[in-house]
């Protein structure tokens, strides 16, 4: 079994920031390979950026030696090419890529021209179909199979034997996700139907759950939160006529509105904050892997405890190794990493960390990987920070009374022991000493891999 990740869009993008993160921490079912692709014409969008420096920092360090009977880096992750793609090249519009020149003046060109404006067949789609799905379901219908190599990809995959699990993130109420979900699902249906017993296809359907203000915004096109509710109730009406279209649907929003801060239509200055919502899609990706490749279809509902707070008990996954690996990226970032970088300068000495010696020593700490390691682990604290911050309800998974500083700094180290905010004997002091006691590894762990082991292995409860 291989596992397919599609995001479509930024918000698809967000979804995929999440699902790197609990993949990397080991929570997804099995240890099958994890295949990530991307749909965007907004290739510089600052948050598709932000969840492709996560995807590359883990496709260099994610070969670290660290044993196959933990869940720490279980999956690897095959980053599809392109990377991501883009159905609209660049400085092309609607006429452009419908090659509008070969219908002028006839019926077809006539019937195209009453169903787009003006306005709609002359903007540039650089920053993505602007809030208009019906540009970007004729654009992504029409490019598909010649640009984006998904189906040959896919089928390769099946050629070798394996069962296909494919699953779709965006959103149904703006532009690229919404005409992107729909229509790539349908083609890969039709696509693969030769494999259509070996492959199924899911989907989260992210529902509106932020908001924004224009600003010095004319006369140009973009996706209006105004508009947010009335395109799901059309999106929503279609998927209920369309019930063959996935083999699992999850749709997931939220009640409240968050505001995004400041406006961008796209490209780098879109970079939202991460939100609860794409965690949920994201844990949503990892039931739908778990499931049987045929399952009956089902419904599923998640309820919260609280009105105005999450917890653990609202989350459909155990706590216990999210919160583990946790620990052992604010052990890193908060005890280890300082350290490592005291060594490299030239600033302490060795003899005086027994773990350095006993785990590092003839490890260079300078490789690329390391250094990897390094900005993800920074990453993942900054993401977790993100999570726990939600216009005026509280997200309660990690204890937030730790990021008062910088995401991956504590602001008292007693912090520590009550991570998830329950007590517990584990303090960095007990990690320092644990890390010291005599531990059997199987003899394929080498490297900085054993360590990164060691450390994740002492930050259990």
């Amino acid at each position: 079994m291989s596992y397919y990740f599609i995001s479509i869009g930024g918000t698809g993008a967000k979804v995929m920031e999440s699902l790197t993160h609990i993949c990397i921490a080991g929570l997804l079912p099995e240890n099958e390979r994890l295949y990530i692709a991307a749909i965007d014409p907004d290739v510089g969008n600052g948050n598709l950026e932000r969840t492709s420096t996560a995807l590359n920092n883990f496709a260099a360090f994610q070969n670290f030696s660290v044993g196959n009977d933990t869940p720490l880096f279980k999956n690897k992750i095959s980053i599809a090419r392109p990377f991501p793609w883009n159905p609209t090249g660049h400085d092309k519009n609607l006429d452009d890529l419908i090659e509008f020149y070969h219908h002028n003046n006839t019926p077809v060109g006539k019937l195209y021209e009453i169903l787009y404006t003006k306005k709609e067949r002359d903007t540039t789609l650089n920053e993505g179909f602007r809030g208009h799905p019906s540009i970007g379901a004729a654009v992504l219908a029409k490019k598909f199979d010649d640009g984006s190599k998904l189906t040959a990809q896919i089928e390769k995959i099946i050629g070798e034997g394996e069962n296909v699990k494919i699953f779709l993130a965006g959103s149904v109420f703006g532009g690229t996700g919404a005409a992107g979900l729909p229509t790539i699902a349908r083609l890969l249906k039709n696509n693969l139907a030769d494999y259509a017993d070996r492959i199924s296809i899911g989907g989260a359907l992210i529902l509106p759950y932020f908001s924004f203000t224009p600003t010095n915004i004319k006369d140009e096109l973009f996706a209006r939160s105004e508009n947010f509710l009335p395109n799901t109730k059309a999106a929503l009406k279609y998927y209920s006529e369309k019930e063959n279209l996935f083999d699992a649907t999850y749709f997931i929003g939220d009640s409240v509105m968050t505001p995004v801060g400041e406006f961008s239509v796209g490209s780098a200055n879109q970079r939202n904050e991460a939100h609860i919502v794409e965690l949920y899609a994201a844990l949503a990706a990892a039931d739908f892997y778990s499931r049987p490749l045929h399952a009956p279809k089902i419904f599923k509902y998640i309820c919260r405890h609280e009105h105005d707070k999450f917890s653990w008990s609202d989350i459909p996954v155990s706590s216990e190794r999210f919160v583990q690996f946790a620990r052992f990226i604010f052990a890193y970032v908060q005890l280890i990493k300082p350290v490592l970088i005291d060594l490299v300068a030239g600033d302490a000495k060795a003899y005086k960390y027994p773990w350095f010696v006993d785990f590092l020593k003839g490890v260079d700490i300078g490789a690329p990987d390391v250094v990897n390691f390094n900005f993800y682990a920074e990453a993942f604290a900054a993401w977790l920070k993100q999570l726990e911050t939600l216009n005026g309800r509280e997200v309660f998974l990690i204890n937030p009374a730790m990021f008062e500083a910088n995401p991956a700094r504590l602001v008292d180290k007693k912090l520590f022991a009550a991570l998830d905010g329950t007590k517990s004997k584990l303090t960095f002091h007990e990690i320092f000493y644990r890390l010291t006691e005599p531990f059997k590894f199987d003899s394929t762990i080498k490297g900085f891999g054993k360590f990164l082991r060691r450390l994740y292995d002492a930050c259990a409860i």
